[in-house]
């Protein structure tokens, strides 16, 4: 007798009982939790600050995405921006010199068409853009571009040893008839030995934050640079004042 309880007992231990079967109703609340989940993080995710690029006169967007001063602005940026880099027509120029020499200023509104062209297909296949960056030469076609374009387009303008395109007084008139181009915030960035870059650049803007480095020359700012940790701040967090 005292075998036969234990025997039951063993076999009462070994069997197996189903698992309760999930309602319809049950399934569908756990998949509407699972959904509602991945967009909540899909949701955080910060969205990429696409900034355009333009480098100086003469150059080439290559040469330029590979110089030390934007490697270590990309650096600084993080992985929530991302540098787009355009390309210049006419040997690497945004604009050609006067016909003339630079003591004839062209009178021609519509000299720089084919850079401005370029850069609308770039911001209409690519965009939208936070920002638009531009060096030496780029850095003056930026209020030249800005003239030509809707306001609102960037949020933010950053030049890098620039200077206005006083050479050429029919993208002047654009640039007074437009300006200030929705108040942009604007960052004018000069070296102190500088040979090529005019604080004239900042004119079209209205209060544009006006950075002088007391060592740097003809270039973009890096991280030996004693403002770049300002002109990351400027990037990243302009001020819009209306």
């Amino acid at each position: 007798m005292i075998k036969m309880k234990i025997l039951l007992t063993v076999l009462l231990c070994f069997c197996v009982f189903p698992e309760p079967v999930k309602s319809n109703d049950e399934e569908s609340s756990s998949s509407e939790k699972d959904a509602a989940l991945t967009l909540s993080k899909n949701d955080s995710a910060p969205a990429i600050r696409k900034i355009l690029c333009l480098h100086g006169g003469g150059g080439n967007a290559k040469d330029f995405q590979n110089s030390s001063g934007i490697k270590s602005l990309r650096k600084a940026l993080g992985r929530d921006y991302a540098l787009v880099f355009a390309q210049a027509p006419d040997g690497g120029l945004w604009m050609r010199d006067p016909p003339g020499g630079k003591k004839k200023p062209t009178t021609d509104p519509d000299w720089a068409a084919e850079s401005v062209s370029i850069l609308n297909t770039i911001v209409e296949k690519q965009g939208p853009f936070y920002g638009i960056l531009g060096y030496s030469q780029g850095a003056a076609f930026i209020p030249v571009y800005l003239s030509q374009i809707p306001g609102g387009t960037f949020q933010v303008a950053a030049m890098f040893g620039g200077y206005l395109p006083t050479t050429h007084q029919g993208l002047i008139n654009r640039i007074k008839a437009k300006a200030p181009f929705d108040n942009i915030p604007a960052l004018v960035w000069l070296g102190v030995t500088d040979w090529i870059a005019n604080d004239n650049l900042a004119s079209p803007f209205k209060n544009p934050k006006l950075l002088l480095d007391s060592r740097a020359g003809h270039v973009v700012p890096s991280r030996s640079d004693t403002t770049f940790n300002r002109v990351v701040q400027a990037i990243k967090k302009p001020i819009k004042d209306r």
